[in-house]
């Protein structure tokens, strides 16, 4: 399964990078774009918990940095990858199971550069009927909601992406076979998803909110795991999303590196300090575009969110090992820093 997932990750990496560079990627990076600023391109799936990212765009903190960013939106957070790895973008928000993974096999071409989110903050919802027939809410033990899986229509973003793979842990947990006891099936992003869960093509989902929000809000879904919360116990304290840079443009190109973390933690400071205004700027670029169901969305983000960008060096370990131990990679990775991971493009005190 991994060697395959890999093989159609690189395999996809010349016609993604075609893609991104069509949307205005460059795959050299670091040269000069508009007004004489670094070219940046980011690809990725378009989420709440990259409000920094969508602040610093709006309000010009980019700029400020002498940066020239473009942010390329994905259907799958795992097409970061090929695009990254191409050096068709130069950033990509990726999970620490997509570096483990690729580096297990040989690809080392990326590095973690920027923290974003230190929970697992997939929710899952499920259509209302399911959810009453089989007698489950978020109040039933966390063993009888993986348990109500089994048999259902599951829609994830793509296969392989962080949704598949964290969804076949819920059904482990449950002592079922992802193969055999469920349907899962690719939907594509939020939106996607969203819609699938509405129209019945799919029973249940699971993806960073706010679209999980969006559907207990409409009537046509119920929140059964809640990931800012914290209800998946092993997944509460976990490195678990950032920015991931293409290696070598990182290294040739390290004030821009910098000047890129900088804009995202001032951005940042703006979302923890008042969600509901950052909520506010940036509500016309989630799909959803429900006021307040993103302020519902990043009130409930904020307590998982890095305000400093920094990885811990002791989280990025027990990640790496708890993602070993429930098979979400074959592989525990290589904790030390400058293998999966770096501060040096930040302003942290060294771990």
């Amino acid at each position: 399964m991994r060697g395959q997932r890999r093989s159609a990750i690189l395999g996809g990496a010349l016609a993604l990078a075609l893609s991104v560079a069509a949307c205005g990627g460059d795959a050299g990076g670091g040269a000069p774009g508009e007004g004489g600023r670094t070219a940046i391109t980011v690809s990725s799936l378009p989420s709440a918990f990259l409000a920094p990212m969508y602040i610093a765009e709006k309000d010009g903190l980019f700029e400020r940095e002498g940066l020239d960013v473009t942010i390329v939106e994905l259907q799958s957070g795992a097409d970061g990858v090929p695009a990254a790895i191409s050096g068709s973008s130069q950033y990509a928000d990726l999970g620490f199971d997509d570096l483990a993974t690729l580096a297990a096999e040989g690809e080392d071409s990326l590095v973690m550069v920027h923290n974003l989110v230190r929970r697992v903050t997939f929710t899952l919802v499920m259509n209302p009927d399911v959810a009453r027939e089989r007698g489950v809410t978020r109040d039933s033990p966390i063993e009888a909601r993986y348990a109500a899986l089994k048999g259902l229509r599951l829609g994830v973003t793509s296969p392989g992406a962080a949704s598949d793979k964290y969804m076949r842990y819920y059904l482990r947990e449950a002592g079922l076979d992802p193969e055999r006891d469920a349907e899962i099936i690719a939907i594509g992003d939020g939106a996607s998803l969203l819609a699938a869960l509405e129209t019945r093509q799919i029973d249940a989902y699971q993806l960073s909110p706010p679209t999980p929000y969006v559907a207990q809000a409409e009537g046509f879904g119920t929140v059964l795991i809640d990931g800012p919360s914290g209800d998946v116990p092993r997944f509460a304290d976990f490195a678990y999303t950032g920015f991931a840079a293409n290696r070598e443009w990182a290294e040739a190109n390290p004030e821009a590196a910098r000047a890129f973390s900088r804009a995202l933690n001032a951005a940042m400071e703006q979302v923890l300090t008042d969600p509901h205004a950052a909520a506010a700027k940036i509500v016309d670029r989630m799909s959803a575009g429900d006021l307040p169901v993103l302020e519902q969305t990043l009130d409930a983000l904020a307590p998982a969110l890095s305000a400093d960008g920094c990885f811990d060096a002791a989280a990025v370990q027990s990640t790496l090992t708890v993602m070993h131990e429930v098979e979400i990679t074959d592989t525990a990775g290589d904790p030390a820093e400058g293998v999966l991971w770096t501060n040096a493009y930040n302003q942290c005190q060294r771990s």
